[in-house]
């Protein structure tokens, strides 16, 4: 997700905002405090960074969360929290036949990265990358995902695991629907359509 963010802008509003603040606390032990010395005010501009940098983390890891919980509107003006299990349809088309697949998918979100892990009768999928991304023209959010598919060897004709990649798109009318086109490396194509 951060990737969708002007990472540079933010990075350097972060970091002119620290600035700012160790510049008020410094000023502000210069002019009342007891024998302020240079070291000080060196440990003060180490602690606070180490202070960021601890809050930062947490951010990105578990805050994000509650951040987008506490304002929705950051679903729509950055992009949604898929994160959660997931009912998936498989529409698959091969040389020799179609049909329907059921699946389980199960999303993993923070604000560095998105994957997605999943599960059918006859084989799991594993990540191996997914970008978020927004539609340049209607700005609907998308998620760019590139996967290997490793079968499950109940079936001697199960084959060996294989790439695949689509472009899922959520849906017009919320975020609970997920769905977009898919190709593998097998020549085989079809249609992802995810619901929680």
């Amino acid at each position: 997700m951060i990737g969708i963010l002007p990472i540079t802008r933010l990075v350097g509003a972060i970091a002119v905002l620290y600035a700012g603040c160790v510049a008020v606390i410094v000023a502000l032990i210069w002019k009342f405090g007891n024998e302020p010395t240079l070291w000080s005010s060196v440990g003060i501009a180490f602690s606070g960074a180490t202070a960021l940098n601890l809050a930062l983390l947490l951010m990105v890891y578990v805050g994000w969360k509650w951040l987008w919980s506490s304002f929705p509107i950051l679903n729509t003006l950055i992009f949604p929290n898929i994160s959660g299990s997931w009912k998936m349809l498989i529409h698959w088309q091969k040389a020799d036949g179609n049909g329907i697949t059921r699946a389980s998918a199960v999303i993993k979100q923070d604000l560095l990265r998105i994957s997605m892990e999943v599960s059918s009768k006859d084989s799991d999928s594993e990540t191996l990358m997914a970008h978020p991304k927004r539609d340049p023209e209607s700005g609907r959010p998308m998620l760019y995902y590139v996967y290997r598919v490793v079968p499950k060897n109940i079936d001697p004709d199960a084959g060996q695991a294989y790439e695949g990649s689509a472009i899922l798109k959520l849906s017009n009318t919320g975020i609970n629907e997920l769905s977009g086109n898919y190709f593998t490396s097998r020549q085989t194509k079809g249609y992802f359509e995810l619901t929680r």
